[in-house]
């Protein structure tokens, strides 16, 4: 009996090996309570209500794509690990196939390695290298067992595997959107790679295909997704994300240790498909290609967000890949590359555990089973919300809001949540996250048609980011349909309460001018309330952004009275647009910005500080909505460039400068928004004569002609005054009514117009 049981052992050393360290890999705890922060800085309630809200959402059946839009899906909490809502058996049965995965991915690498005493070290540095605890680390994880799988099915085509492969793609698509396409792209890849090396029958691949479609369509319909919709919102967060989220912080050690990390591994994979390719195997390096794709994509991130979560996340998941190949015929070489892989995991978990104690992981690790089992029984799906003391609202302002629809600026759901609110988040539910034109667009659509009765208001950002073009066409909205009825002070910031008016129009913008302009220089708002700016990378610029860090851009607003200020932003929030209209800092200025903006500064000037080898020095702006402020010298000045005709021959270079040309007939411009009131329009301009006469000038304010006059040599000021009976556009039109010509003398007569300068005048 005892020979039988050592021969067992013997015979299955290797699985018992793999499965002891797989049991070791369980996640603990099996779930989260989150414990809520009530000091310092507000983004400390950042992430604790996005994860709140995920849960919120698929509780509530919202539509995720449509109703809930993020860059995590409605399986969020399977990363997360937030109970609320959740059964623990979803959590175990999800967990028993994590630890199937790492089972099997450990045994095929004991298996198959030549030097078994080198893999299980390596294997056994996993445990000490992965957290216990994944959280958003899930995405990779899952993504590295679908590349396992592929690797897998390429040898053995088995249903089991195919559908565990096909299983992981699924969870990753509706766990994480960014790393759920790249999956989704991996499979159908490898599906590819599989029929053209003739490795899968026509019957397995639709097998594979079929699958697919019907658990992803279920699973849409079980989980509420609009799955073109969810695609579409993924896909902007993805290309929002990357130019707006980099920090400044700087870790030259872990960012240098990473970067050679990253080198050498990816150098090890091109030696592998070098060999690949010398040995006519082609059907392989689709396997190393995508590897690198994984390497590249995590180094990406953890340098572009560059703290030390991100960073870290690179050495404690990039290691796997190299779990994940073919041996080489030649020993001796594959014996060298398996003792690389192993100064790879040693140099990861040395760079890790700097600020851990290994002896308190391998302990802690020991525990974990006995730890998780503990859990199971002792699980609390929290169903009651019990920090409602650290997100205080006073009872008066709870009384207000009763059962009112209710959302939160810029981010912290928690406050809603706790107080057991009627919460109805916007789409993309933190203001940090509307990283492009068409996820700012989502939440204003949203306001425009679901606009909720009451408004918890914080004026804040993250990232030294400006806080109104975060969301500026929804702030805008806000601005005009929303009056503040009370304040209250919580977690040591001010909070605005707002209440939705009885009546709420749309946001109007009215482009009145499209310039294309050198953008190193200031750019004049011109009295335009709102900006769009359309600028590109260069080819260096576009490269760089690709590889690591976007390159960096800010933005300076300068106010009439010399107020300035500089902050953080992308070319999808330039394209997406600026508010320009004031300059808002703070609550209380964002207070009065509704109730009585006049009495803020406006805007006069924006400036872009980027780098020129990265960025087009010229850029295409569009002017919205102009703006008439009372305590102007100028109200409104306009040019050439305001000219409704965009006829060059409109446009005469005078003295080395542009101005408008009436060869004959009336030049009408774009129209101006002016109050009701009296007003004062000069003239600037000149004229060539005919026979002595020089042009006469015909001034209308829309079909009400302002007055006449007749132009000089000389450029000089001719004024006209014109009374507005209701606030409207106004379409300012100068006709000549005297056009001649005489060859012989080599005289005509036309009339040249530097400037229209427009003022309020007293009553």
């Amino acid at each position: 009996m005892q020979a039988s049981q050592n021969n067992f052992i013997k015979k299955n050393l290797w699985y018992l090996i793999a499965a002891l360290l797989a049991i070791l890999m369980v996640i603990t705890p099996l779930s989260l309570h989150l414990v809520l922060n009530d000091k310092g800085p507000s983004w400390l309630g950042l992430d604790v209500s996005w994860q709140m809200t995920m849960n919120y959402a698929m509780m509530h059946k919202m539509v995720w794509g449509k109703d809930i839009i993020f860059n995590y899906g409605p399986l969020a909490f399977l990363s997360t690990r937030l109970a609320w809502g959740i059964s623990k058996w979803i959590f175990v049965v999800f967990d028993v196939f994590l630890l199937l995965n790492y089972f099997f991915v450990f045994a095929d690498f004991l298996k198959r390695t030549t030097s078994k005493p080198l893999a299980v070290i390596i294997l056994v540095i996993i445990p000490l290298l992965i957290d216990q605890f994944i959280g958003a680390d899930l995405a990779w994880l899952i993504l590295f067992f679908i590349i396992y799988w592929m690797y897998k099915t390429f040898y053995d085509q088995h249903y089991a595997y195919l559908t565990i492969l096909t299983l992981l793609v699924t969870l990753a698509f509706y766990i994480k959107m960014n790393t759920g396409l790249i999956a989704v792209i991996f499979l159908l890849a490898h599906l590819v790679n599989l029929l053209v090396a003739r490795k899968i029958n026509v019957v397995q691949l639709l097998y594979v295909l079929v699958l697919f479609s019907v658990i992803i369509t279920i699973s849409a319909s079980l989980l509420h997704v609009s799955i073109s919709s969810y695609i579409h919102g993924g896909s902007e967060m993805i290309k929002g994300y990357n130019a707006v989220m980099y920090l400044n912080e700087s870790h030259a050690q872990i960012e240098n240790s990473l970067s050679i990390m990253f080198y050498i591994m990816l150098s090890l994979l091109l030696f592998r498909i070098f060999v690949t390719i010398k040995n006519k195997d082609y059907s392989r390096i689709l396997f190393l290609l995508i590897s690198i794709v994984y390497i590249f994509s995590l180094q990406k991130q953890s340098v572009l967000r560059n703290d030390v979560q991100h960073l870290y996340e690179y050495f404690s998941f990039a290691p796997l890949i190299l779990l994940c190949w073919h041996p080489l015929t030649n020993k001796s070489i594959e014996k060298a590359l398996l003792s690389l892989t192993l100064i790879i995991f040693i140099l990861a978990l040395f760079i890790t555990s700097k600020d851990k104690n290994l002896l308190t992981i391998v302990s802690n690790r020991a525990k974990g089973p006995f730890v998780y089992i503990n859990d199971i029984k002792h699980y609390d799906d929290y169903n009651v919300l019990h920090q409602k003391d650290k997100r205080y609202i006073p009872q008066h302002v709870l009384d207000k809001i009763a059962q009112n629809t209710v959302d939160i600026f810029p981010w912290d759901g928690a406050y809603l949540l706790e107080n057991n609110l009627n919460y109805t988040p916007r789409p993309i539910p933190q203001s940090y996250s509307t990283f492009t034109e068409n996820l700012e667009q989502a939440n204003y659509d949203f306001y425009v048609s679901k606009a909720p009765e009451v408004i918890i208001y914080d004026y804040d950002a993250i990232d030294e980011r400006y806080p109104f073009n975060d969301e500026s066409l929804v702030n805008m909205f806000i601005g005009n349909n929303y009056t503040c009825v009370d304040t209250f002070t919580s977690n040591e910031r001010m909070r605005l309460v707002l209440q939705k008016k009885a009546v709420t129009p749309p946001v109007q913008l009215n482009m009145w001018k499209k310039d294309k302009i050198n953008i190193t220089h200031g750019i004049p708002t011109d009295h335009a309330s709102f900006i769009k700016l359309d600028i590109n990378y260069t080819l260096a610029g576009f490269l760089k952004s690709f590889w690591g860090k976007t390159p960096p851009i800010k933005i300076t607003y300068l106010a009439t009275d010399g107020q300035s200020l500089t902050c953080k932003t992308s070319k999808e929030l330039l394209k997406a647009g600026l508010f320009t209209g004031n300059i808002i800092t703070d609550n209380n200025e964002f207070r009065t910005f509704i109730s009585k903006r006049e009495a803020l500064q406006p805007v006069k000037e924006i400036q872009l500080e980027m780098d020129s080898n990265y960025y087009s020095t010229t850029g295409n702006v569009e002017f919205y909505n102009k703006v008439a402020y009372k305590n102007d010298t100028n109200l409104v000045t306009l040019s050439y460039r305001d000219l409704v005709s965009q006829d060059p021959n409109q446009v005469f270079e005078q003295n080395g400068k542009k101005v408008i040309a009436i060869w004959t007939g009336d030049i009408q411009l774009r129209p101006i928004a002016l109050e009701k009131g009296k007003y004062k329009l000069t003239l600037v301009a000149n004229g060539t004569p005919m026979d002595g006469i020089y042009p006469h000038l015909n001034v209308f304010n829309d079909n009400n002609m302002a007055g006449d006059s007749y132009t000089t040599a000389d450029y000089k000021n001719i004024d006209f005054y014109f009374e507005q009976t209701a606030t409207s556009d106004v379409y300012i039109r100068i006709s000549m009514d005297n056009d001649g010509s005489n060859a012989a003398k080599k005289e005509d007569r036309n009339a040249f117009i530097k400037q229209i300068i427009i003022n309020k005048v007293a009553m």
